[in-house]
């Protein structure tokens, strides 16, 4: 697990791990947050950029201080950047971190199937917020909106 603590605008790597390529739904990020505005935070998320590869960059939402690396960004060997931005609770204000650089260390697999299934980044997140949010609405309203019409068509 990579570890971080995180003090103003500062993300220091707390750990040695060697991370391996190609490794899948294994590696994950754990954020310490020390200042309030990150711990309060309405939402942090955790970028993970390749610097070695072109259009290699995800953005995770964490949950507790924590998420999974997405695996897209650990194939092959190279080097893979770190960052933290949060809101704060009422969206006044919008906090970054500086970048730490981590070499992603080539493995020992020479063939063979990975599954390729993507991460989920942060626009399936709040897709799936939405969803769960219109059903919670339909559980609430006893009629739909069709239903209301044909009541004032009569």
């Amino acid at each position: 697990m990579l570890k971080f603590r995180v003090v103003g605008q500062d993300l220091t790597r707390l750990d040695v791990t060697r991370i391996v390529s190609d490794s899948r739904n294994y590696i994950y990020a754990e954020f310490r947050l020390i200042d309030d505005e990150w711990r309060h935070a309405s939402m942090v998320t955790a970028s993970f950029n390749r610097v070695d590869k072109e259009d290699c960059c995800y953005s995770i939402e964490l949950q507790c201080g924590s998420c999974q690396v997405p695996w897209e960004v650990l194939e092959d060997e190279g080097l893979l950047e770190v960052s933290l931005q949060c809101e704060s609770c009422f969206g006044e204000k919008c906090i970054t971190t500086n970048t730490v650089l981590i070499r992603i260390h080539s493995c020992g697999k020479k063939c063979g199937l990975i599954p390729t299934k993507a991460s989920p980044g942060i626009y399936q997140e709040l897709v799936g917020r939405m969803d769960k949010a219109e059903k919670f609405i339909e559980e609430m309203i006893p009629i739909t909106i069709e239903e209301i019409s044909e009541l004032f068509s009569e």
